[in-house]
């Protein structure tokens, strides 16, 4: 099996390869234990090379500011949200008001009748051909049984 040095687990950490690359890795990863072990090596080195945070009280000040810029992002929606049972609403009236003008004129009544006009012009077509095959099997065999008894009573007397 071919293993990556640590080198190249240190460039998939800091995401510098390209993407063909990268899912190479990523599959090697999945059937070298030897690997990946280089890789969470390289991911240890990685972390103590991140920069350190100057002020961190500053930094979770402006987290914090900007999780309540999306809390009132998300309120936006809510708006949006009232709108939309408006616009459902009608859309309900609008069926409503289209099923009474469609009851009203009959067509629901004619649409009703269509299965029995279907089911009319489905007896009116001629028999199947598996059918009409059975049909003719069993005049065959009757005409055979008569034949056996015709000549059995020609034999008898």
């Amino acid at each position: 099996m071919n293993h990556y040095r640590i080198d190249h687990w240190l460039q998939y950490v800091r995401d510098e390869l390209d993407d063909e690359t990268r899912i190479q890795y990523e599959n090697h990863l999945y059937d070298c234990d030897h690997c990946l072990e280089l890789y969470l090596q390289a991911v240890d080195a990685n972390e103590f090379q991140m920069p350190e945070l100057a002020e961190p009280n500053h930094f979770t000040d402006s987290i914090m500011k900007q999780v309540q810029e999306i809390n009132t992002k998300e309120d936006q929606p809510k708006i949006r949200a009232k709108h939309s049972y408006k616009q459902t609403f009608i859309h309900y009236s609008i069926a409503v008001a289209m099923t009474f003008i469609l009851m009203s004129t009959g067509v629901f009544s004619q649409l009703l009748k269509m299965p029995h006009t279907i089911e009319n012009s489905e007896s009116k077509q001629s028999e199947s051909f598996i059918q009409s095959f059975l049909n003719k099997q069993g005049s065959i065999i009757n005409k055979f049984e008569m034949d056996v008894h015709f000549k059995e009573g020609k034999h008898n007397e």
